[in-house]
């Protein structure tokens, strides 16, 4: 049981091939895939997205389908630009379609053209005696929490009002490099057994935000592969699509 406990950790986390491969022969996986989604930039959208997966079908799971059609989003750049968040931040979050700073790496680079990492970064220097490594660092502990993690809390209570008292069975989050993700030891039977896989969270993409909800047949001993689309005609998904408002006008000027 630890064992398979821990191949589970492990795909759930990576994503690897190889997890997936020495997941228990008496279970299914579930691959979603979502390379092919991508906006006017032609940058992949469901990069780094979370998805949950969740006992039953499209008809079972339909109060949780309302929720997410009833819920109130407020979008990435709705939220920075309320906190008064400069353009370059704005700006460097959409180069990878990140929510937070926590996405990726800051570069030295980076520092001079956004003032929330220069505001950080010249505050570390006075924090760590002028060590420039350790300022870099730590640049993210410097930065006002409510830039730095504020929206992921947000998007968390919303995640928690969406689900209400339902549990879902697994969360998995997709690659950076393939925009996958999977769900390894999923239980079934003799027969195929139905789930749902949904984002719950909007996914922006340009002017509009997109919740995928598809049921899918899990068999025994076998990988399931669920590729995304924006058709919302596609059978056995749910396509919730909602229009996002337009927060900013302003273009960040790099010094």
């Amino acid at each position: 049981m630890r064992i398979q406990t821990l191949i589970l950790l492990l795909a759930l986390s990576t994503g690897s091939a190889a997890a997936i491969a020495q997941a228990p022969a008496s279970a299914g996986t579930v691959v979603v895939k979502g390379a092919l989604i991508k906006g006017k930039d032609k940058r992949r959208a469901l990069d780094r997205k979370r998805f949950y997966l969740f006992k039953g079908g499209l008809g079972e799971n339909q109060p949780l389908i309302d929720r997410i059609k009833a819920a109130r989003i407020t979008s990435r750049d709705c939220y920075y630009v309320g906190l008064k968040a400069s353009p370059c931040l704005l700006a460097w979050l959409r180069e990878e379609n990140c929510e937070t700073p926590f996405c990726r790496k800051v570069k030295r680079e980076d520092i001079a053209s956004v003032p929330e990492f220069q505001a950080a970064y010249d505050k570390g220097l006075t924090l760590y005696n002028r060590k420039a490594d350790v300022a870099v660092s730590w640049l993210l502990n410097n930065i006002p929490a409510n830039l730095v993690s504020g929206f992921y809390r947000q998007q968390k209570s919303l995640v928690a009002t969406i689900l209400g008292d339902l549990k879902p069975v697994q969360s998995t989050m997709t690659t950076s490099t393939a925009a996958e993700g999977n769900f390894v030891g999923v239980a079934t039977g003799d027969k195929p057994t139905k789930y749902l896989v949904s984002n719950l969270l909007p996914v922006e993409i340009d002017d509009k935000s997109y919740v995928w909800a598809c049921e899918v047949d899990v068999s025994r001993n076998k990988i399931t592969s669920l590729p995304l689309s924006l058709d919302p005609k596609k059978k056995g998904c749910t396509l919730v699509v909602s229009d996002l408002k337009s927060c900013t006008a302003e273009t960040c000027v790099k010094k």
